[in-house]
């Protein structure tokens, strides 16, 4: 309707001018609040979760102003949307009542309910809520046994396992090993890999990142189409992950650019991916400092480069503002 269209017009705007620093950040966190309290749309929603995970990873997953938000959030959202809606689909076996299967495209409106129903479970467990983090490591220890997943909630299952602290929970590294077993056997499908492998990159541990690192350029053990994807967009999606891609890619530049230097898009992920959410002065430094020298060996990642750096800037210009 054009009140909706104007309504929508208006959230743009006003993220627009949040993000090129003419309004004040807590002006965008007052809108958040605004938009949870009177929204129960999906992409509304998806749109919140999206901006709070943009900002954060510029800040760092373990600054107190993210667990501040986490927490915010998690009271203010995640943990209603969930009682009133995910638990329904996604429960404990011992909870004594039937989970519910996802609706079907049959009835109209059902589509959208059903992603709706997969995105509360995943923001949910995202943003800690105890009750879903329960059920999702209930679901993986069934998956171990062989009991599959609802397929749709499958990567929620892995990321959540995978996402938790390890000094508190040391038996997340043999559910690692699990995973890479699964990834690396030849019966696991394409598809399943990928969420394998997005999951494998988010745990919380130099040793076992930099060792997913080093096992990437090997090709009888990861394919070579999924190598650079891993090392871009896995493993770098955490801050700590970040840094060890970026020490990875220093130390084994000549490699990468000799056995990938034909994968156009791969090269140009991979480069974004390590790269782009950096957000201080130290490490653009470093960026450039290594580069300096080796801007013809970037071959068809040069834009990917410099769109980088771009970026960076950005990234750091933006934290000064707000």
């Amino acid at each position: 309707s054009g009140i909706n269209a104007e309504y929508g017009g208006d959230v743009v705007r006003h993220v627009l001018l949040i993000s090129a620093g003419y309004k004040p950040m807590s002006d965008g966190l007052d809108l958040i609040d605004l938009m949870l309290k009177y929204e129960d749309r999906l992409v509304p929603l998806k749109e919140i979760s999206r901006s709070l995970s943009e900002v954060s990873v510029h800040i760092s997953e373990d600054a107190e102003l993210t667990k501040k938000w986490k927490e915010k959030y998690r009271v203010k959202a995640a943990e209603k949307m969930f009682t009133d809606l995910g638990s329904k689909y996604f429960k404990l076996k011992s909870s004594g009542e039937p989970e519910l299967d996802l609706p079907t495209d049959v009835d109209k409106g059902n589509f959208q309910l059903r992603l709706k129903i997969v995105f509360t479970v995943q923001f949910a467990c995202a943003y800690g809520v105890e009750k879903c983090i329960e059920v999702a490591s209930e679901k993986f220890k069934d998956y171990k046994a062989g009991i599959e997943p609802k397929p749709e909630f499958k990567a929620t299952i892995l990321n959540t396992i995978m996402s938790k602290d390890v000094e508190k929970n040391p038996e997340i590294l043999k559910d690692w090993d699990f995973l890479w077993r699964k990834y690396i056997d030849d019966e696991t499908s394409a598809a399943e890999k990928q969420t394998i492998y997005y999951a494998l990159g988010r745990i919380q541990d130099n040793s076992t990142l930099t060792n997913f690192s080093s096992l990437c350029l090997n090709p009888d053990l990861v394919r070579p189409s999924d190598a650079l994807y891993i090392l871009g967009r896995s493993i770098a999606q955490t801050k700590l992950g970040r840094e060890i891609s970026w020490k990875f890619m220093k130390e084994n530049w000549a490699r990468l650019t000799e056995e990938f230097t034909d994968a156009l898009f791969a090269v140009d992920a991979y480069i974004a991916g390590v790269l782009s959410n950096f957000a201080d002065q130290k490490t653009l430094d470093d960026i450039q400092k290594f580069f300096k020298d080796r801007l013809d060996s970037l071959g068809p990642g040069r834009a990917a480069y410099e769109s980088a750096l771009q970026s960076i800037k950005g990234n750091i210009a933006w934290l000064e503002k707000h």
